[in-house]
C-alpha cells in the first residue's frame, strides 16, 4: 500500500558533488517498508554525464551508510540533448530492515557534469502477512 509520494530533490546540480534529499523529510522517508525513486534529468551538460542516486540510512540521523552495496540508480547515462527519465527501488525489506532515518544521495558523473534533477519518492507499506 502506497503511504506517501513526495518530490524529495528538486534542483540545478553542477559538478559531481554529492547532494542530498531535504533534511526534513528523513523520518518520512524511514518510515516506509519500501522505497521506489523516480524522476528525470532535463537540460544536461558535459562529457558523458551520468546519475547516481543512492538510499543512505541512518540509526541517529548523523552517521550515514549506503542502504544498499549498488546505488538504487546506479550510473545512469544522461542525454544531452532529451530528458532522461531514471527509476529504481531500495530492495525487499523483509530481506535487511531499513534504520530509521532515510536521505537520498544524488551525484553526477563525468566531465563536468551540470543539469536539472527532479527526483520523486513513493514509501510503500507491506501491510501486516
Amino acid at each position: 500500500m502506497r503511504i506517501f509520494h513526495r518530490l524529495a530533490f528538486d534542483g540545478y546540480v553542477n559538478g559531481t558533488a554529492n547532494q542530498y534529499s531535504d533534511p526534513a523529510l528523513t523520518m518520512m522517508l524511514g518510515s516506509a517498508d519500501q522505497l521506489a525513486i523516480g524522476g528525470y534529468t532535463t537540460q544536461v551538460s558535459g562529457t558523458t554525464p551520468t546519475l547516481t542516486v543512492q538510499v543512505e540510512h541512518s540509526f541517529d540521523n548523523v552517521r550515514w551508510q549506503n542502504r544498499n552495496t549498488t546505488a538504487e540508480v546506479n550510473g545512469q547515462a544522461l542525454s544531452t540533448s532529451a530528458e532522461t527519465p531514471f527509476g529504481g527501488d531500495d530492495g525487499d525489506p523483509t530481506v535487511r530492515p531499513r534504520l530509521e532515518f532515510v536521505r537520498l544521495r544524488i551525484a553526477l558523473g563525468g566531465t563536468s557534469p551540470a543539469g536539472q534533477v527532479r527526483v520523486w519518492v513513493t514509501g510503500h507499506d507491506q501491510g501486516e502477512g
